[in-house]
Order: C-alpha cells, then sequence, then structure tokens
C-alpha cells in the first residue's frame, strides 16, 4: 500500500469490541479456538446467531436494531488469519531467472470467487529482494477453501511479471491489488495494479479456471494511450444465487477505479473509458463491492480518517441512475483496525477489503490486516434482510 495524500474526513468509532460468532454449519472450520470471544460472556456456542447479547457492540459497529436498512452488517472477525507469510513457497522467476521465495514477507488484499462450492482466493504476495529499488515484487496467488477459513496454497503465482509485452508495466514492482468479477459468459475478469517504479497502471486479465490467466494489457490503454495510469477497479455486479456477476447498466458496464471513486465504463470488461465524474471529492478507494440493487448501489470503499494514517473500510448509498450521486454515508467506517495482527505488519494499522462474496448462507469478507496477513470477517443476514441469501 502506497502512502495517500489527501484524506477523507471521517468519524472515527472504536467504542465497541470483538465478540465470537456463533458455531454454526455453515462455516464449520470457524471452531472456538479460531474465533475471538469476550470476558465474561456465554460460550461460544450458547449464543443463537440473532441473539443480541455480545452482537450489539461489534468493532465500533450499531446494535443490530439501531442499523438502517440499507447497511451491511455487523460483520464478525476471526481473531487469527486464514493466510499468512511463508517461506516455503517457491518459484522460478523469469526475468530474474533465478528462485525465489514469493510470498515470504506479506500476503495481503484479495480478491475471492465462489466457484463450485468452494471459496478461491487470489491475493496479492510480496518476496523480499534488497537488490530492488523498492525492496520486493508482488505477484497473484491462489487458495482455495471449502469451508471458507481452511484454505490450501497453489504452489506457485498464478500471475506475475513475465519478459512479455506488459513488463513495462510490472517490473519491478509487480502485479498487486485486485478485484475480479465473473462475466455472463463465464469467464472471469480480474483488474489489478500494477506497479513499475514510479506509477501506477490498472490492468486486466482473464481466466476461465483462476490458475490460466490471459493478461491484456493496462485497461485504457485503448481509449488513452497516452494516459493508462490508475489502480483498483471495482465493477459493479449483482447478485445471482451465490454469484456475483458484472452487470450493465444503460447498456454498459460500469467500474469505480481509483479516487474518489472514478467512474470508467466498458462494452466489453476488457478495454475501459474514463466517464470523468466521480462519487463525492474525499479521497475514498473504491473497494470490496459494489452491489447493484433494484434502487441503488451499495459501495464499499477503503480509506483514511483525517489527520489519522489507519486505514478503515466504509460503504455509502449510490443513486444507480447516474452512479455518484451518494444518497446514503453514515460519514463513519464501519470496519476497524482491532486485533495486533491487524495493527502491526509491514505497515501502519489497516484493514484493506478488495473482496465481498456470499458463501453458504454469509456475506464472507477477506481483507488484508497491516499489509501482511489475510483476515476474514463475516455477516449472516436475517431471513427478512435485504441482504438475505436464503433460497
Amino acid at each position: 500500500m502506497k502512502q495517500i495524500i489527501g484524506l477523507v474526513i471521517l468519524r472515527l468509532a472504536f467504542m465497541g469490541t470483538v465478540v465470537a460468532v456463533p458455531a454454526d454449519p455453515p462455516l464449520r472450520g470457524m471452531r472456538a479456538e479460531n474465533v475471538i470471544t469476550t470476558i465474561g460472556q456465554k460460550p461460544l456456542e450458547a449464543w443463537p446467531a440473532w441473539e443480541k447479547g455480545p452482537f450489539a457492540q461489534h468493532d465500533g459497529q450499531k446494535p443490530l436494531d439501531a442499523r438502517p436498512e440499507w447497511e451491511m452488517g455487523p460483520f464478525v472477525k476471526l481473531a487469527k488469519p486464514v493466510l499468512s507469510p511463508t517461506p516455503d513457497s517457491k518459484f522460478q522467476c523469469p526475468i530474474l531467472g533465478k528462485e525465489v521465495r514469493w510470498e515470504e514477507q506479506n500476503v495481503y488484499n484479495p480478491a475471492a470467487v465462489v466457484r463450485n462450492g468452494k471459496v478461491f482466493l487470489l491475493y496479492r504476495a510480496d518476496d523480499k529482494n534488497s537488490a530492488l529499488k523498492w525492496g520486493r515484487t508482488c505477484r497473484i496467488g491462489l487458495a482455495s477453501s471449502e469451508d471458507g477459513i481452511n484454505f490450501t496454497r497453489h504452489p506457485t503465482p498464478v500471475l506475475y511479471p513475465d519478459n512479455d509485452p506488459w513488463k513495462k508495466y510490472e517490473w519491478e514492482g509487480g502485479c498487486e491489488d485486485l478485484h475480479i468479477v465473473e462475466g455472463e459468459d463465464g469467464i472471469y475478469y480480474m483488474n489489478y495494479t500494477t506497479w513499475d517504479g514510479h506509477g501506477d497502471t490498472m490492468s486486466v486479465a482473464t481466466s476461465r479456471d483462476l490458475i490460466h490467466w490471459t493478461k491484456h494489457g493496462p485497461g485504457f490503454r485503448k481509449a488513452t494511450p497516452q494516459s493508462v495510469g490508475g489502480r483498483t477497479g471495482v465493477v459493479i455486479a449483482r447478485l445471482v444465487g451465490d454469484r456475483l456477476i458484472a452487470a450493465k447498466i444503460n447498456g454498459k458496464y460500469w467500474m469505480y477505479y481509483l479516487r474518489p471513486c472514478y467512474l470508467a465504463w466498458s462494452d466489453n470488461l476488457i478495454d475501459w473509458t474514463r466517464a470523468d465524474k466521480a462519487v463525492g471529492g474525499g479521497h475514498q478507494e473504491a473497494g470490496a463491492i459494489a452491489l447493484l440493487r433494484d434502487k441503488d448501489i451499495l459501495l464499499m470503499f477503503n480509506t483514511q480518517a483525517h489527520g489519522n494514517p489507519v486505514w478503515t473500510i466504509g460503504q455509502a448509498l449510490v443513486d444507480r441512475n447516474d452512479m455518484t450521486t451518494v444518497l446514503k454515508d453514515p460519514n463513519k467506517p464501519f470496519f476497524s483496525p482491532e486485533l495486533d495482527w491487524e495493527k502491526r505488519g509491514f505497515t501502519i494499522p489497516a484493514v484493506v477489503a478488495n473482496t465481498l462474496v456470499p458463501f453458504k448462507g454469509r456475506w464472507c469478507l477477506y481483507y488484508g490486516g497491516a499489509d501482511r496477513y489475510i483476515g476474514l470477517a463475516v455477516f449472516t443476514p436475517k431471513a427478512n434482510s435485504p441482504f438475505s441469501l436464503a433460497k
């Protein structure tokens, strides 16, 4: 994560406590020893899913009965990361021509896809290399899980800088923060940030199996070949069963990118054109989801609070007609760094979410903690909630 000069004015709330999530079959891997518990509360298994108890104040969030209907949450965190760096993963770098420990320093800021009953995480991974100006190269790794918590890593990165036409955008910094959406054609479209050591570029890659990816280069290179800069790229999507599918509005696909959530459009999810308008005038960066609903868009974003470098996560409701007018905004984050590994890692205290997926009746928010770890927080909606996943 690179430092941001502008800061959005948000009011932080750290008044709550982190609490336990009930043991529930849909996420059976969430065992009591893996979940945060509150001293003096009932044992984990004794809490019904929607009894108030400790859920009333979690992570500075509002009590359930005080939360506006449009807001998603509360999200309950696992105490420990679901993925951490490891020196055991090795990879023959095609540019350096030697073996590197490609995820030994950091793993963070993932995208997630639910496919064939499993959760697939594609995540940013950093090596260590003091010979490089930046001291590291970022690559995209892959891990899968049947329960959403216990992940098995793919042995090598699935997207990385190579001796290809896109090397000038990706080396030495690499391929980093990413977002993935599924197209109506069943193809997965990845918008990922590339860093050449001087500037960011939002590039696009596609895959049918999440392992083999085809690079298409910078998303803006055809529309504005002299100005391809950008980062992030959250495509507006609609919920179809347990899949998030890219949605068309007025016959086009739309995406929020960069800061402050600028808008761009595309006919094919590969070639993008800037729309020259943005959501508000702050410095929030599009994050976990842009969910199209009947009358609006639920937009989650990553941001820093005024005068404080801490990274937090917020959400707002945006008009679906012009896709920029903010209808509802609580003016404070709903998710903040609390746990030690969210506050002490490679960087300043930070929680950064680039993905939110429906899985087995719950919304799963996978996020980066202090640019070193990947965490999970879950939201279980009531049956009558506008976010219910009940079939």
